[in-house]
């Protein structure tokens, strides 16, 4: 295992410049998520070729090249569900890697599963063992041991080798086009702090209301005094207090698991958010969807079996041509007649979608697809 720790600026942009026409580059991150909001990037992991550079951020004063190279797009950026990556790189770079090609959704892609982690994808390909013992190190400790240096590069050594044979096998099979419209739709945080809410249907359209101005009132505290949300206000308490909704200090302490360190730092600006929510009018629709009817899920079940035989057909995981929740959101949108989502619009109309909606209209009324 070769690397390098790249701890100046000068270095750094050394060897941005001496691999500026390479067409991959693997990429990774360690970062400590832990008592702040953002994440906070510990390590930076490039491997163009052999070698692994590992760029200490807490020695890097210049970021500029980083980014460019971020943002270039001739050079495809190798990385294994990057997720949480991406908020790294967005809070730190400003930038997020782009064309990004991630090896995780790849493997589905190609038929060798869902939801294959690192290690598993090593194994497969390489038959080597990666020890998990430093998944839970201090990475913003300095200085880095060897042991650690040696994990950290090795996460980007075989992802480097590995991911190219990937996309020259997602090229070749035409599952390319697929893959990098899926990464080009990613969201980072996921769908956003309203899904854990997953009970707010139940409330009345003027609670949803309060609910979603708290739910925003709390994402933009957390993200001023990079705290996290549960810092600020629990969920649980949120949604008691759209409920309730007290006016004044005094029935605020009669919410259960509201400590009086938050009423008496919080209890204020959280009744003025709650009166100005509870003062406009409700919603027109129900911000959380109910979930699905029994009706509704004679179908879901109905049209899983096809999804099943179409991604054995076309040699893909199911669940990354067609997650059951999405075909919760089609159904949903068939019998409400709703647009479809536009996610359900690209590759996936072709390759499943379509043959579900005509699964449909053959016993019900047909939808008027929006694309």
């Amino acid at each position: 295992m070769i690397y390098e720790l790249v701890e100046s600026d000068t270095r750094l942009e050394q060897l941005l410049e001496l691999h500026q026409q390479d067409p991959f580059v693997a990429i990774d991150t360690e970062f400590r998520r832990r008592d702040t909001f953002y994440p906070q990037v510990a390590l930076l992991q490039l491997c163009w070729d052999k070698t692994a550079y590992l760029v200490d951020p807490l020695k890097i004063s210049s970021t500029a090249a980083l980014s460019q190279l971020f943002s270039n797009s001739a050079v495809v950026k190798l990385l294994h569900s990057p997720s949480e990556d991406l908020e790294v790189f967005q809070h730190w770079l400003g930038v997020v890697p782009t064309p990004l090609f991630d090896t995780q959704r790849a493997l589905a892609l190609l038929g060798h599963g869902f939801g294959l982690g690192y290690r598993a994808m090593v194994d497969v390909f390489t038959g080597d063992v990666i020890s998990k013992a430093e998944t839970t190190s201090d990475w913003l400790k300095r200085p880095l041991s060897d042991r650690q240096l040696h994990y950290a590069a090795m996460d980007v050594t075989y992802l480097r080798r590995i991911g190219q044979t990937l996309h020259e096998k997602c090229v070749s099979d035409g599952r390319l086009d697929w893959l990098l419209e899926d990464t080009q739709a990613l969201k980072i945080g996921g769908r956003g702090p309203s899904a854990k809410f997953r009970s707010a249907w139940k409330l009345s359209p003027k609670e949803q209301g309060v609910l979603q101005a708290l739910i925003e009132w709390r994402e933009g505290e957390a993200r001023r005094l990079d705290r996290p949300r549960s810092w600020i206000l629990p969920d649980g308490v949120m949604t008691l207090l759209a409920r309730k909704a007290p006016m004044h200090i005094a029935a605020l302490t009669q919410i259960e698991g509201l400590h009086e360190t938050v009423i008496r730092k919080r209890g204020t600006a959280i009744l003025g958010v709650i009166e100005s929510a509870g003062s406009l009018a409700p919603p027109a629709t129900n911000l959380w969807e109910a979930p699905a009817k029994s009706r509704e899920k004679e179908w879901m079940i109905k049209l899983g079996s096809v999804v099943k035989v179409r991604a054995e057909v076309l040699g893909v995981a199911p669940e990354i041509l067609l997650a059951n929740k999405d075909i919760e959101r089609l159904v949903q949108c068939y019998f409400q007649q709703n647009p479809l989502p536009s996610d359900l619009l690209g590759w996936r109309y072709d390759a499943v979608v379509e043959a579900l909606l005509n699964t449909l209209s053959e016993s019900t009324p047909p939808l008027q697809v929006q694309q």
